[in-house]
């Protein structure tokens, strides 16, 4: 817009200058040559003009820049804390307790998990169902929530592990909750666990129950034989595992991990791979893991007390039962139960760790490296 400005200036200039330098040629008596005009007048006249634009365009920008920042001020101020930029629909993981807060014209979508909402000002519209809700309520998944004029809302994660959706600018304040997901990092980073193919959330699944099978195949990574086991010949005696995990469930029971739910009327061996496994279930495979026995005339414990027998070993914390017995058996606590393990000690000496690194020849140090870095607390 500058340049148009110069030049139309430039121009008035130049009739003025013509008409005067004109009147008096015809005088017999100029009192501006035309050399000067074009070397000297002009080019000063433009230099002034593109000056005083220059000068008129900073006074502009500063104004906007000062308005803009005082704005941004008063968003951090509501929001509590420095804010993040989406420009688009971006995932993240939160844990319970945590809260994200949206300004004005910012959305999210509560992908997994639950939180409710709260807000001041204006309003927030459930753009999913085409309605405004009410500051205090429950946020219905996969509903697109967009935070209206003058509205600071707030989302507070009420589960223990949660995927939000987030456009715009946005804040967080993180609460001092079990970090599910900073364990799950760890164990992906160290080839124990891996998401379930979900689009979102690092498609950990974390949100969900484990089943009786999610618990075996996490349970061979854990302990170093998951490529032992895909690399099994072992007969699968099962009638009900899918194509898919016959490795897996045929190793586990040929090793002695697994025996299986019992028959069906045709006397079938079955595994219920669909049922939801249960912490005592998941935890029996641990205490096997670490050397200790269910079976035979003297049990170290039976399925149903191996929590209670884990926190008795050391295996687990009185804080930690109090977890699984007040909580659902999620693949969260599937991998808390998991990382945790790792440091266990065996019934003979030594801890878990040990038995996973000479079990999948991967070095000791990079497992330490990531485990270095975990600064999750024990229940």
């Amino acid at each position: 817009m500058k340049k148009p400005a110069v030049i139309l200036l430039t121009a008035a200039i130049l009739v003025s200058g013509a008409a005067v330098y004109a009147a008096n040629t015809l005088d017999g008596d100029s009192l501006i040559s035309k050399s000067y005009i074009t070397n000297t007048f002009l080019p000063d006249v433009e230099k002034q003009v593109s000056q005083r634009i220059e000068e008129k365009t900073e006074d502009t920008y500063q104004s906007a820049l000062t308005d803009l920042n005082q704005k941004h001020s008063t968003y951090l101020a509501l929001a509590g804390g420095e804010q993040s930029y989406a420009s688009s629909f971006t995932d993240l993981r939160f844990k319970k307790g945590d809260v994200v807060t949206l300004t004005a014209g910012s959305g999210g979508m509560l992908l997994a998990g639950s939180a409710s909402l709260s807000y001041t000002g204006g309003a927030v519209v459930d753009v999913t169902a085409g309605q405004t809700v009410a500051s205090g309520g429950s946020l219905s998944q996969r509903h697109r929530y967009l935070a209206g004029e003058n509205t600071t809302a707030s989302i507070t994660i009420t589960s223990d592990t949660a995927v939000l959706d987030v456009e715009g600018y946005y804040s967080t304040m993180l609460s001092t909750s079990v970090d599910y997901n900073a364990l799950a990092d760890a164990l992906f980073e160290m080839g124990l666990f891996q998401g379930s193919g979900t689009a979102y959330g690092s498609g950990y699944d974390l949100e969900v129950p484990s089943t009786r099978i999610m618990g075996v195949v996490m349970f061979l990574r854990l302990i170093g034989e998951e490529q032992a086991a895909l690399s099994s010949t072992a007969v699968n005696p099962f009638a009900d595992t899918p194509a898919w995990c016959d490795r897996y469930v045929a190793y586990a029971f040929e090793k002695g991990y697994t025996n299986g739910v019992g028959e069906n009327a045709a006397g079938q061996l079955l595994f219920a791979p669909d049922r939801q496994i249960s912490a005592n279930e998941y935890m029996t495979l641990i205490l096997r893991a670490l050397g200790y026995t269910d079976s035979g005339t003297a049990p170290d414990f039976t399925w149903d007390t191996a929590v209670s027998k884990s926190v008795s070993y050391g295996v687990l914390t009185s804080g930690e039962q109090a977890m699984l017995s007040q909580s659902s058996f999620l693949r969260a606590q599937v991998v808390y139960l998991s990382y945790f393990s790792l440091n266990a000690s065996m019934k003979n000496g030594g801890v878990l760790l040990d038995r996973t690194v000479a079990s999948s020849g991967l070095g000791r140090s990079e497992f330490e490296r990531i485990m270095s870095g975990v600064k999750v607390p024990r229940l």
